[in-house]
């Protein structure tokens, strides 16, 4: 990274974080000349180890989840043979697997002290896709295989891939050290897989790899923490990790320290790292899924070996889980507010937006909470809770389908859920997320109005410039929807759109962004937002919200945006309020999701998804024009997953506006 990087970094540092950098430096330095070398130990992991699964019973895995079963069973084949995937592409390695290799361009990084390597360097690629391959995720679709199929060539290739790990990647060289999150998510799905290994012959070498391997991750956690700007969703990871090594190896030297260390994080962070409305601090709703996974499987390891945990976790857990539920529409589609990059934390065979329906299946268990449960039932569900495998024995088994029917009807009190007849709105304060759900004519209509503050301070590096914008969903069908993320490094052009004030539903004025991008994870002095409110008149209701990016600017406008729903007459009234004294130049974004279909009309365009169907009538004064996949500039583009992009279509408004002026967009169900 260049010089002017480093110091806008360290600008953005507090006091205390300062000095604490420079012996972190030191620290580096004097481990550069330092032998590491791991304890002599050859003994199994805690017994408790093998309970993490649960009631799981092989013989009825293939009967529930198929469909999850087969994409593990391809996983795990094509691992025997050295074939991996990271974010769509396919990597092939014959007999030696250089762990080091960038799958794009097949360079591979330097082999030295992990302190001296900058992951930045976009010579040898996006650093993202190497990390992909080295968390290890195809370990638990080896070990889940070996377990329905017990064939020992599943389980022999996960001690293999330990083995050649280690080797390879001998303490401390290598870029796979220079990030904790990716050591703490290395043992999360290190452990999950050696769960399902407790009727397997491990030989001494084996549980000499498997202990060398765990003692050098949790030590270098335990010596190089997450801290002040860098403590976000790393500083969980790196917990998790402490604290499933320290439990579950308690012979190695370190163990307790470990284990009390990584409990202590997760203790202390529930309260900031998930807000007290339930969503997340780092203000992107695609990270709550990542974020969640650590608390919660943090609580069922604890359930399962009798560990006292602050109720605090429970508490925040069940509230987080409100807030999914409030924004996930009928058909677990959720806002992709924010970076989306895909992570999980253990790879249960389930994609990070998926894991959301999978996070509400779960709490409706533990916390009983009948209002949670989804239409679907998944393999992680069953694996962290025992769910539906202990209600099917109360049952006579018939079947799949019928048996997950009826315990779905069983936690539902035997009654199908009905769609709700009046209008629900929610003000979520914290996260500065309005809700506004209804039903017309039994369609589910929700809207979610975003005016969440610019990520977390103070690098702000997860945040997109997306005030004021709104996603809606129509019947379960995403109409306008965010963008996405598509790439974090080596991706200039596209980091600089996905994060843009053009890449959301929102206004932008005089073509200038509301905060400058400084770098891929860093803005410049972040908007404020002023004016967030949702309130209900007669059968109407009003969100209101404004931000103060562009009085920051040599524009020196105002901006609020007020939307009014009014269900008689099936519309979305969008009144956007500019105050200036001088002519300027604004456009209005609206981005559809990639299956719609637009067909233009006299100063509007219908929108159509299928069997739903949307007006979008624009103010008389303006101009429009249809955006799909363009390069120069880049617009109408659409990445529901990290690396994957597709076309849409983006209509965009345009036109000069003179003095205060309030311009009226209007959204009108059509279906």
């Amino acid at each position: 990274m260049s010089i002017s990087w480093y110091i806008k970094r360290l600008q953005r540092m507090t006091l205390p974080e300062i000095p604490w950098r420079i012996r972190e430096k030191s620290k580096k330095n004097f481990d550069k000349t330092r032998n590491f070398k791991s304890p002599e130990i050859c003994l199994m992991p805690e017994y408790s180890i093998f309970s993490l699964y649960r009631d799981s019973k092989p013989q009825n895995i293939n009967g529930f989840f198929p469909k999850t079963l087969q994409k593990h069973l391809s996983i795990a084949n094509l691992a025997l043979k050295n074939h991996f995937s990271a974010f769509g592409i396919n990597v092939f390695f014959n007999s030696h697997i250089d762990w080091h290799r960038d799958p794009v361009t097949e360079r591979s990084w330097p082999k030295s002290f992990w302190g001296d390597i900058d992951y930045r360097d976009k010579r040898f690629g996006g650093i993202k896709f190497v990390w992909e391959i080295n968390r290890l995720y195809y370990l638990f679709p080896l070990a889940i295989s070996y377990r329905i199929t017990n064939d020992q060539k599943y389980a022999d290739k996960i001690l293999f891939l330990i083995k050649s790990w280690i080797k390879e990647n001998p303490y401390p060289v290598g870029v796979n050290w220079s990030s904790g999150i990716e050591v703490g998510i290395r043992l999360a799905n290190l452990v999950w897989a050696l769960s399902f290994l407790e009727n397997y012959d491990f030989a001494t070498d084996d549980l000499k790899n498997i202990n060398t391997f765990v003692w050098f991750h949790a030590n270098h956690l335990k010596r190089y923490p997450s801290k002040f700007s860098s403590s976000n969703n790393h500083l969980l990871a790196e917990g998790f990790g402490l604290f499933v090594a320290g439990l579950y190896f308690p012979h190695l030297k370190g163990s307790e320290t470990w284990f009390n260390q990584g409990k202590k994080i997760l203790e202390t962070e529930i309260s900031r790292q998930i807000l007290p409305d339930g969503g997340s601090f780092e203000y992107s709703t695609t990270y709550l899924s990542f974020v969640i996974d650590f608390f919660l499987l943090f609580k069922i390891i604890c359930d399962i070996n009798g560990i006292e945990y602050t109720k605090n976790i429970d508490k925040r857990l069940e509230t987080s889980c409100e807030f999914i539920k409030s924004i996930m529409d009928k058909n677990g589609n959720m806002p992709n507010i924010g970076d989306q990059d895909s992570a999980v934390l253990v790879n249960f065979g389930i994609s990070s937006l998926d894991n959301f329906s999978s996070i509400l299946n779960t709490a409706s268990l533990l916390f009983d909470r009948k209002d949670f449960v989804t239409a679907k039932p998944d393999l992680k569900t069953w694996i962290l809770t025992g769910f539906p495998c202990e209600l099917s024995k109360k049952q006579n088994y018939m079947g799949p389908k019928k048996s997950i029917s009826l315990c779905l009807n069983k936690l539902n009190g035997g009654k199908q859920i009905k769609n709700a007849t009046d209008c629900s709105f929610q003000m979520h304060s914290h996260s500065g997320l309005a809700v506004i759900k209804d039903y017309i004519e039994e369609k589910e209509v929700l809207f979610i109005g975003n005016a969440m503050p610019l990520g977390m301070a103070p690098l702000y590096a997860h945040g997109h410039l997306d005030a004021l914008s709104f996603t809606l969903s129509v019947n379960g069908l995403e109409m306008f929807i965010d963008p996405g993320t598509y790439r974090y490094h080596n991706a200039e052009k596209w980091r600089t759109y996905f994060r843009s004030t053009a890449a959301h539903n929102t206004l932008r004025i005089n073509k200038t962004d509301m905060s400058d991008q400084q770098g891929d994870f860093m803005f410049g002095k972040p908007y404020r937002i002023i004016e967030n409110c949702l309130i209900k008149k007669g059968n109407k209701v009003i969100w209101k919200a404004g931000h103060d990016a562009y009085l920051k600017k040599k524009t020196f406008a105002g901006v609020t945006r007020e939307v009014v729903w009014n269900p008689d007459i099936k519309e979305f009234m969008i009144t956007d309020s500019i105050k200036q004294n001088k002519k300027i130049f604004i456009e209005q974004f609206f981005h559809c999701h990639p299956e719609c279909r637009i067909k233009a009309l006299d100063k509007g365009f219908i929108i159509k998804r299928r069997d739903e169907e949307v007006i979008l009538a624009f103010s008389e004064h303006l101009n429009s024009q249809i955006l799909c996949g363009d390069h120069e500039p880049v617009s109408g583009w659409y990445s529901q997953n990290f690396n994957e992009i597709t076309e849409t279509f983006t209509i965009r408004f345009y036109g000069d506006a003179i003095n205060d002026s309030d311009i009226i967009t209007r959204i009108i169900l059509n279906s």
